[in-house]
């Protein structure tokens, strides 16, 4: 029982083959045509920062909201799962798979931006981590909306206010308030990977 929901969240992804081929092809899409557009490197790592935080937190507030209209949630809690083990085995599957599934990404923007070892390493790592905070936020919308239309919302906004508190849409003068705010959400260091990977800063 210790692995159920990380075996459930594994053996559902494993059936859904379509759906793993579109989560991973459509944001390659994106970063490619960004990429290979010749968008100025600041423009390109806002967009890529937005496209990966929208991923993680749409892609875990949507299925964490289905399942629980669908009972799903709470007949896990009647198995004798706690929410805490649900959740945070959830979380942790959730969060990986996004990442495996944005790898193609990840080393197109490695490709076509020339990204050296170090960069593409940090680059990996701080998405992972900015993945991981995505989900967490996704789930508790879920938990707190009413309805997948107000999940949605809830996501949409709850994502766009961390990211520009994190930094993403302006820069805040050193040593200020918003400075020390930016440096406590976990986006901002994934957006400034994205910018040294990009070779912007």
């Amino acid at each position: 029982m210790n692995g159920a929901v990380w075996a459930l969240e594994w053996r559902q992804a494993a059936r859904r083959r379509r759906v793993i081929a579109l989560s991973a092809g459509v944001p390659l899409a994106l970063v490619l045509l960004v990429g290979l557009g010749g968008a100025p490197a600041p423009h390109a790592a806002l967009v890529y920062s937005v496209l990966f935080t929208f991923f993680g937190t749409f892609g875990a507030a949507i299925p964490w909201a289905r399942d629980s209209e669908r009972g799903l949630i709470h007949r896990l809690e009647l198995a004798g799962l706690g929410m805490p083990t649900i959740a945070g085995q959830r979380l942790v599957a959730s969060a990986l798979l996004d990442l495996l599934e944005l790898v193609p990404s990840l080393l197109a923007i490695a490709l076509v931006y020339h990204v050296g070892a170090a960069d593409a390493a940090r680059l990996f790592a701080l998405v992972g981590v900015g993945l991981l905070t995505a989900n967490a936020l996704g789930m508790l919308v879920a938990a707190v909306a009413g309805s997948l239309a107000e999940t949605a919302l809830l996501a949409a906004v709850s994502a766009l206010l961390l990211l520009h508190a994190g930094g993403v849409f302006r820069t805040p003068a050193p040593g200020g308030a918003l400075d020390a705010l930016q440096r406590a959400v976990p986006f901002h260091y994934m957006h400034q990977a994205i910018l040294a990977a990009l070779g912007a800063n």
